[in-house]
């Protein structure tokens, strides 16, 4: 089994194909892998990671201890569960204006700002997360407005279609979207690709991948 390291570098490899000398920002999705991975992984060069489960990613982070290490949160996010975000360098699933308002008041009363992405349902499906596109301009307005978020791009998840290459017509679409909003919001971020199809997701303009199983490699369940 090929070691995380090795990953590393066959996926820089690809990307460097596909990029057209962009640069194309990594993201490792830590989500039901062991804290061994995780050091593996920051001793491969890799210094951004992103959780999907709050308090899981609490445990994660405290476990680490690494202030080097970008932590990025990428899961749905319950209200309950806000009070978790405050220490993390970015939350890229931000979707609605009451978590937003939240977190923004809890930053506030900490005297500190974090980073965020909206989540884009570019597919418009109604099971998933993510605000629908015809919805996105005013809700980047009363996001925008909040100053303790400092919002810095968009994120997307496609459906799951197959074959992988049907996904293609969502990514372009997330693409000219994010050219739309990037002048007045000064966006900077397109996140949108993971381990099957972050090749497809960077040739239509992604700027960041989020990569689990083809990095850390099949998970045991």
């Amino acid at each position: 089994m090929a070691s995380i390291l090795e990953n590393l570098e066959l996926i820089q490899k690809q990307i460097a194909l596909v990029s057209k000398g962009r640069d194309i920002q990594i993201t490792a999705v830590t989500k039901h892998q062991p804290v061994e991975k995780v050091k593996e992984a920051i001793k491969a060069g890799l210094t951004r990671f992103a959780v999907n489960y709050a308090q899981q990613g609490d445990e994660l982070r405290l476990a680490i201890e690494n202030d080097k290490l970008e932590w990025h949160f990428i899961g749905h996010i319950q209200s309950r569960k806000v009070k978790y975000f405050t220490d993390y360098h970015c939350v890229q699933s931000i979707d609605r204006l009451e978590i937003a308002e939240d977190l923004n008041s809890r930053l506030d009363k900490l005297e500190k700002a974090i980073y965020v992405l909206a989540e884009v349902n570019i597919g418009r499906e109604s099971q998933k997360s993510g605000i629908f596109p015809e919805k996105l301009p005013d809700f980047l307005d009363r996001l925008s407005a909040l100053p303790n978020l400092k919002l810095i791009g968009l994120m997307a998840m496609p459906p799951m279609v197959h074959p992988v290459e049907d996904r293609r017509i969502y990514f372009k679409e997330m693409f000219q979207l994010f050219k739309k909003m990037q002048p007045q919001y000064h966006l900077e971020t397109l996140s949108m690709g993971t381990s099957d199809d972050y090749l497809l997701a960077i040739q239509e303009g992604s700027t960041m991948v989020r990569l689990g199983t083809c990095l850390f490699g099949q998970r045991s369940f």
